[in-house]
This record gives structure tokens, C-alpha cells and sequence, in this order.
């Protein structure tokens, strides 16, 4: 008898640890890439900043347009670098910045694994242990979480934050509870100003329960505090504010004739981001909780249109935007179950489908962790410039999104926006490429190469030269990729959905003999 109900058992046990090892995995998956090469945008800014902190014993991030508790987290993993052997913290004009970028990509990975966790706790609890892991089996395969878990971003701290709240929520059973769920709250908008939307899921739970006002007091003075104890170590608070001045500008401006995030992101983002059959099942999911309207649907419900509010009143659509969003809208996917007969037949059928729904979603995944750790065409036209460039060459690149290296004239010269400069060099040695004493890039230099590439964020089709290229390199064999989806203002040259015919990332790129 014992053995059978051990055996029993056994699979109930195991299978909540599915998603969160699948999250793991994908999130761990080519976390390397590019290396020592930079060739993601925005991890130049967090990681040059985290070292910073770290090697100037400061908590002055010198960055004032995000929230400061993604930098403290960034600037913990650097920290934690100092118990390894050897030299790891520094320019990266004189240190290989490999383990440093590493260091902060392995915070956003475990982001992702520990809000897989989180969904299904939160899940479980109010949808059943069905639901819970089909919530985070959801998650865990999402092709938008699984791209930003490789980058060292602000973006899935916050959505780890956001499903930390969720379940703090679930847990709470009076002003105590609700006090540490609004912590947690205040720590999520401190790391991403959206995800201060989450405070409104925390307002419905209340107003759903007993003692409505001493908990809804207790949830405002925890996220509050928490919020504000984030702040005062950084100080700058007018810079802080000229940082939402800047970003509320931002808002108002056109980009290449996109939407608004409001038609934007339930359109393009989240159908790609989450994968056309979790989205599906998210939809569903919203009918069932309208329908349904127990104290939790309510709650994410008012989420998801607190945060369409707040971040969607603006052009400027990244898909890592969304990101914050997907813990609600998997919750929200995992409550289908309720809609399914209780009979055994019918709930095996339904998590059958469930999976067909989300194979998509997890071949997405798959692929693009698999083309991540490809080399990046960048990487190769490197390779070919040491291969065949001799010391002193000129190479003339034409923008910084695709530069392969970087010089000290580059550093001294302004070569960084001015919102990312600082004049420390610490930090503005941190940029896009490889820092370089073998070339001249961009002055003069013996013999000239110029590069210039496709995009950014597309990989086709190769830029026309006046002369014929010494060298052409293409991120895909034979014709150019046809219907790939890419962040048309984020400048990563990787689509999200459509692999077609890649073989690799990067631009498609051209050198040219010049001069």
C-alpha cells in the first residue's frame, strides 16, 4: 500500500519542477553569448555602472532614468565577483569584461527561473496544482522571457518582482501579509516604474476581503517605504525627476510610425512574446475570470489594464516593455482549467492541448537560444579584421550599433549619447564591441577598411559599396529571412518569432577597402 501511494504520488511531486527546470535551461542556454564581444545594447549601461559601483564602493548609479535597485542588484553579482580567484572588476579597456557581463546576465536567468517558481505557487493557489503548472509551464517557455533572461536589463528582475507580489498577495491573510506584499510591490516599481501597476492588483485583493482599510494602509506604507528606502542611497532626486521628465518626453514622440503600445503590444508583443497558443489561452483565460470573478481573477485582471495604461500610452513599444505583463497573463492562462469538466478523460485531453497550444512558443525558445550562440556576424568580420587587417589599419564603422571594436579615440572623443556618457572611465568604457590598441577606428589609419551593415535591428539585405567588399558576412544561407518578426526599435539583431533560413545574429555585414 505504501508503495503504491508513493507511486501515486511521485508524478504530482515531480511535475510543478518541469517549467521551472524547462525556464532554467533555456535561460542558462547560450547566457555567454557574443563574449568577450558586446553586442546587446543597454547591458553596456547596467553593467559599466554595476562595476562602477562596485570598484568605487559607491551607490550612485550615474544613470537617473531607471529606478536605482536594478543597478544594487547588478552591482551584488559584481560584487560577488571579487570571491573568485584572480582580477575580474574593471575598465574593460584593460580587463576582458567577460566574467562582468556573465555575472549580471546570470541575474536576469535566475529572474526568469525564480518567476516560473513564483507563477506556479501563485498559480496553485488559486486555479490548483493543474493550473499553477500550466501558468508556469507558460511562462517558462515564453519566447519574450526567455530572450531577456540572457540580458543583463532591468526588465525580468522587474517581472520577477511583479509575480513575487502576485504571490505575496495569494498569502496574505491580514495587514502583515498585505504590509510585505506592498514591499515587495515598492521594490518592483524601484526597479521599472510600471511595474508600480501591481499595486493595483494589490487594491482590488483588499477591497475584495475584511478589513479593507487597515490593509489597504499596510499595503500603501510597505510599498512606500520600500520605494522610498531604494531611492535615498542613490540620492539625485532631481535628477530622478528630470529622469521621468526625460522619459515622459520620450512618450509623446513618434517611432517609425508605430502605434501606441496600447494597439501595439496586444497585437504584435505579446502574440509573439508569449507564444500565439499561451496568448490564446491567456484570452481565454480573461473570459473565464470575467466570467468567473473570484477575488484573484479580479485582481489580475485590474492589473493587466493598470499596466496597458501605464505603458502603453507611448510610441516607443519595445517588446521588453511588455515583459512585466506575462506573469499576470499566464496566471490568467493556467485559470482555463476551470473551464474544463472535472472528469479524468477530459482534463488529461485539456493539458494534452495545452501543451499542442505552446510547442510553438517552446520551438521559438529553442531556436533563438540555438542561434544565440551562434557567432555573431560582428564576431566574424573581428575575426577577418585580425586575421587580415594589419596593426595600425583604419576601420571606419558607421554606426555604433554594429561596430566590432572600439578605441580609446572613441572613449575620449564623446563617442557615447550623451544621456550614457559620464565622464568616469569606468564606466564609459563599457560599449558596444571590443575595445581595440590594434586599430585606429574611425581616425587615421594604414591600410582603411570601412564596414557597413543592414538594419539595425534587421539582418537584410547586405548594404550596397562603391567598390567590390573584401568580405561579406551573412547572418542566413541563400535568401533573406522572410516573414521574421524583430523589435523594430530595439537594436538586436535577432528576431523574436521566424527563423527561417538564420544560420546566426548580427547584421548582414560588408568590408570594403577605402582610402
Amino acid at each position: 500500500m505504501t508503495t503504491a501511494r508513493h507511486r501515486f504520488r511521485w508524478p504530482a511531486a515531480v511535475l510543478p519542477m518541469l517549467p521551472v527546470a524547462a525556464a532554467a535551461g533555456l535561460a542558462v542556454w547560450s547566457l555567454g553569448f557574443g563574449l568577450p564581444y558586446l553586442l546587446r545594447s543597454d547591458e553596456d549601461v547596467m553593467v559599466g555602472r554595476s562595476v562602477r559601483m562596485v570598484v568605487e564602493h559607491s551607490l550612485d548609479p550615474l544613470f537617473y532614468n531607471y529606478p536605482p535597485l536594478g543597478f544594487y542588484v547588478f552591482a551584488a553579482a559584481e560584487a560577488a565577483l571579487r570571491l573568485l580567484p584572480g582580477q575580474h572588476l574593471g575598465p574593460a579597456t584593460r580587463i576582458d569584461p567577460s566574467a562582468e557581463y556573465l555575472a549580471a546576465r546570470a541575474v536576469s536567468a535566475l529572474a526568469l527561473v525564480a518567476a516560473t517558481a513564483l507563477v506556479y505557487r501563485a498559480g496553485r493557489s488559486a486555479y490548483g496544482t493543474t493550473g499553477g503548472v500550466l501558468a508556469a509551464t507558460c511562462l517558462a517557455l515564453a519566447p519574450l522571457a526567455v530572450r531577456q533572461a540572457h540580458f543583463a536589463t532591468t526588465d525580468s528582475l522587474a517581472m520577477a518582482l511583479v509575480a513575487l507580489t502576485f504571490w505575496a498577495g495569494q498569502r496574505a491573510g491580514g495587514r502583515g501579509g498585505f504590509l510585505l506584499a506592498g514591499v515587495v510591490c515598492g521594490l518592483a516599481a524601484a526597479t521599472k516604474y510600471t511595474s508600480a501597476a501591481a499595486a493595483v492588483y494589490l487594491v482590488v485583493l483588499v477591497l475584495a476581503g475584511p478589513d479593507r482599510w487597515g490593509r489597504l494602509v499596510a499595503a500603501a506604507g510597505g510599498a512606500a517605504i520600500a520605494f522610498a528606502a531604494v531611492f535615498v542611497p542613490a540620492t539625485h532626486p532631481l535628477d530622478y525627476l528630470r529622469g521621468l521628465a526625460f522619459l515622459g518626453g520620450r512618450a509623446g514622440q513618434e517611432y517609425a510610425g508605430l502605434p501606441l503600445g496600447l494597439v501595439y503590444h496586444p497585437t504584435v508583443s505579446l502574440p509573439f512574446g508569449l507564444g500565439f497558443g499561451g496568448y490564446a489561452m491567456a484570452l481565454a483565460g480573461m473570459v473565464v475570470a470575467v466570467v468567473r470573478r473570484a477575488r484573484t481573477d479580479l485582481a489580475l485582471l485590474a492589473f493587466v489594464g493598470g499596466y496597458f495604461l501605464a505603458s502603453g500610452l507611448t510610441h516607443e513599444v519595445f517588446f521588453r516593455y511588455a515583459l512585466p505583463m506575462l506573469p499576470a497573463l499566464c496566471l490568467l492562462a493556467g485559470g482555463v482549467v476551470r473551464a474544463v469538466p472535472g472528469q479524468a478523460g477530459m482534463q488529461a485531453a485539456a493539458g494534452a492541448l495545452a501543451l499542442l497550444l505552446l510547442a510553438p512558443a517552446a520551438y521559438a525558445s529553442v531556436t533563438s537560444d540555438r542561434l544565440l550562440g551562434a557567432e555573431d556576424t560582428r564576431q566574424q568580420a573581428a575575426g577577418w579584421l585580425q586575421a587580415n587587417a594589419p596593426p595600425g589599419s583604419q576601420i571606419r564603422i558607421g554606426s555604433y550599433w554594429w561596430q566590432p571594436f572600439y578605441d580609446a579615440s572613441e572613449l575620449g572623443d564623446g563617442g557615447l549619447h550623451a544621456i550614457y556618457a559620464t565622464g568616469n572611465p569606468i564606466v564609459d568604457s563599457f560599449q558596444m564591441g571590443r575595445y581595440t590598441d590594434r586599430f585606429s577606428v574611425a581616425r587615421v589609419g594604414s591600410p582603411c577598411y570601412a564596414l557597413a551593415a543592414s538594419g539595425p535591428p534587421w539582418q537584410s539585405p547586405p548594404p550596397g559599396t562603391a567598390s567590390p567588399p573584401v568580405a561579406t558576412f551573412k547572418p542566413y544561407t541563400g535568401a533573406a529571412p522572410a516573414g521574421a518578426v524583430y523589435d523594430p526599435i530595439d537594436s538586436f539583431y535577432l528576431p523574436i518569432w521566424g527563423f527561417a533560413s538564420l544560420d546566426r545574429p548580427g547584421p548582414a555585414l560588408v568590408i570594403e577597402a577605402c582610402g
